[in-house]
């Protein structure tokens, strides 16, 4: 993954080294911050002789570096690398995924790539000044750059890979790359961007170019070592598992193409033998674009489907779904699972995204506002609820204890702190106006940042602990700012530490909420509701009198009716034991009418007997047919066992009319 800035609008973060960009905007600050508190406690030492580092980006500064210094009364305060100066015009910024080097470029001249832990630089060719997206291999042994096609320019390819392994073997401080291992013709990176064109394996062993219906498998330094090619016709985009051991997992979506259904399969690298490597595929109907998750495990792919329009008329942002492929079966022997993921309440889905080590759940935040966020399994089956909220974004800690769910973009900027462990809720802030964040490398901190062109006033840097208590470091010394994040370094340089004991006892100090402010009344309808239709309920109830009844005509306002005169009242008594009179006669009557003797049977003539005789000799009949057609193997509906049923009766009826027709004759 690369994490790469233009212009305050960020391409993709580097998400297994903890830091994730805003979904709005790249962070940027170029500002110095003064802490105005304490950052850490004496239980929250950092790791031995790791320091922490922001990366930031504003039109004063440019693209500065940031370091903490803990000084001996343990107060935190963030001051300038020196060492990271001279990059005043740049405006395009990537960080390898293990915080290593850090390139710029812009202001008309090469790419450079400074060391955060050494004073080194290297300049990568001379004519890479316009270079428009590049980014790292995983390990950093590699820096991948595009530029706009130029068959004068670029004979053998506009996309280039250069390897920074040979520039650290040029002497000095300063060093450069002047020719590059490998270049690829490329008119158009794919749609996922230049992981989705050239990526490595986590182990940087194999390498994946690729092209049109193809990803051709190269070697590590981007040659043409192997035959083998995953062949997927119109595939659009790909993304490599992080998953650091062979078989190397590769998950490619095809979109829908007229009657075609759209379909996302895994294929792994190198493929069993006698098999084409595909361990899992799904397809699906709605997905004009998808977000390809893997699992930092590599155990599976979230797929996050997304339309333009949604055919249900639920959103006006479109419709969307969420699907689980398991990369590896959860039992040996069964095939590997491919699913819809039940949803904590149906709506729109906000965000999904992986816990950060052993990759075994994930959070997804999805319904109508305000959202449910829940915690899933990796058989996609809901574990925890972590209640409705207006929460649209899921930031987990790099070392996966901690959570924080917030809602950011067109949200009031609530934000949640979680433990994961204890499933239970930290503390609360509130960031009304955050465009990027991100949890520091030690899962201590948590940084946002306002930032332009989304926000040209008010920029500033906050950075709060993982219960939400701070801010306890605040920054506005320059404006604008434009990109602002944290450096990724690995999580095991860092202790996973839980939450100490004295972050309780700063929840116990904590103010208690103001009541929120309430909608402004008018005095005139102020003891009656606000609401329209409480004032037109309580002008009706005012035109009326006690019980309900109507007030007289004329009746001064606000005051009893006239009480009742005797006469009505007796008059309404004696009504009463009228009614009750009545019902007690009909209630009489209809107990003698079934208590009473049946009547004794009317007296047929004798051609009404006849007529009896020839409908019942009719039915008989009727039967009869239909007990031969049973007895031929006709299977009888219900209807038809009800007829056969009735024949004895039938019979008994005949019987008897005979019995009265020989009576009369």
């Amino acid at each position: 993954a690369e994490l790469l800035f233009r212009d305050g609008e960020v391409a993709s973060g580097a998400r297994r080294a903890g830091w994730r960009g805003g979904a709005a905007g790249a962070a940027g600050s170029g500002d110095e911050i003064a802490a105005c508190g304490s950052m850490a406690t004496s239980e929250e030492e950092v790791g031995a002789g790791v320091a922490q580092q922001l990366v930031i980006r504003s039109r004063a500064g440019g693209v500065e570096v940031l370091k903490a210094a803990r000084d001996v009364g343990e107060a935190v305060e963030l001051e300038f690398d020196e060492r990271f100066s001279g990059f005043g015009d740049r405006t395009l910024v990537a960080v390898s995924e293990d915080g290593q080097w850090i390139g710029t470029n812009g202001g008309g001249k090469a790419i450079e790539v400074a060391s955060t832990s050494e004073a080194r630089r290297l300049t990568i060719g001379d004519d890479s000044s316009d270079v428009e997206r590049f980014s790292f291999s995983p390990l950093g042994s590699y820096l991948v750059t595009w530029q706009r096609p130029d068959a004068r320019r670029f004979p053998e390819g506009s996309l280039r890979v250069w390897s920074l392994e040979a520039g650290e073997e040029a002497a000095g401080e300063e060093a450069k790359v002047g020719r590059a291992t490998r270049s690829f013709h490329c008119k158009q990176l794919k749609k996922g961007g230049l992981a989705s064109t050239l990526a490595w394996s986590a182990d940087e062993r194999v390498c994946l170019h690729g092209v049109t219906n193809t990803v051709r498998v190269l070697t590590k330094e981007c040659e043409d070592g192997t035959a083998h090619a995953i062949r997927c016709e119109d595939f659009q985009q790909m993304a490599v598992s992080p998953c650091p051991e062979a078989p190397y997992g590769v998950a490619l979506f095809v979109p829908e193409l007229k009657a075609r259904p759209a379909s996302v399969k895994i294929v792994t690298y190198p493929p069993a033998a006698g098999g084409d490597g595909v361990v899992c595929q799904k397809s699906f109907f709605r997905a004009q674009d998808v977000t390809l998750r893997w699992s930092p495990g590599g155990h599976g792919v979230l797929v996050q489907t997304h339309t333009d329009v949604d055919a249900t008329g639920g959103s006006y942002y479109g419709g969307s779904g969420l699907y689980l492929l398991q990369a590896r079966p959860s039992k040996p022997g069964e095939a590997a699972l491919d699913c819809l993921v039940p949803l904590p309440k149906e709506g729109p889905i906000a965000d999904a995204r992986w816990e950060p080590t052993k990759g075994r759940e994930f959070v997804v935040i999805a319904g109508t506002v305000p959202p449910v966020a829940a915690l899933y399994n990796l058989e996609a089956q809901p574990t925890f609820s972590f209640g409705a909220a207006h929460r649209n974004t899921i930031a987990w800690a790099p070392h996966g204890r901690f959570l924080a769910l917030a809602g950011f973009g067109n949200m009031a900027g609530d934000v949640d702190f979680w433990d994961r462990h204890k499933k239970k809720k930290l503390g609360s802030t509130n960031v009304p106006t955050a465009v990027a964040y991100g949890w520091a490398p030690d899962s201590r901190t948590f940084m946002t940042a306002t930032l332009a062109p989304r926000m040209n006033v008010d920029n500033a840097v906050r950075v709060y602990r993982y219960d939400g208590s701070g801010p306890v470091a605040l920054s506005t010394a320059r404006q604008p700012l434009f990109e602002c994040a944290w450096i990724p370094r690995p999580a095991a340089l860092f202790p996973d530490r839980p939450a100490s004991p004295a972050s309780k006892a700063r929840a116990k100090l904590l103010p208690d909420k103001p009541d929120k402010p309430k909608a402004y009344v008018p005095p005139a309808a102020r003891g009656r509701g606000s609401a329209l239709a409480d004032q037109i309920r309580a002008d009706r109830e005012g035109q009326l009198g006690a019980g309900g009844k109507t007030a007289a005509v004329g009746a001064i306002p606000g005051m009893a009716p006239p009480a009742e005169s005797r006469n009505k009242k007796r008059r309404d008594n004696q009504r009463r034991r009228k009614e009750q009179a009545d019902a007690a006669a009909e209630l009489a009557a209809a107990t003698a009418a079934v208590t009473q003797e049946p009547e004794a049977p009317v007296e047929l003539a004798h051609d009404d007997l006849l007529k009896k005789q020839k409908n019942l000799k009719k039915k008989l009949k009727q039967v009869a047919e239909l007990r031969a057609k049973v007895d031929a193997g006709l299977d009888p509906s219900p209807d038809q066992r009800d007829k056969l049923d009735r024949a004895a009766a039938l019979e008994a009826d005949l019987a008897d009319v005979e019995t009265r027709l020989a009576n009369l004759s």
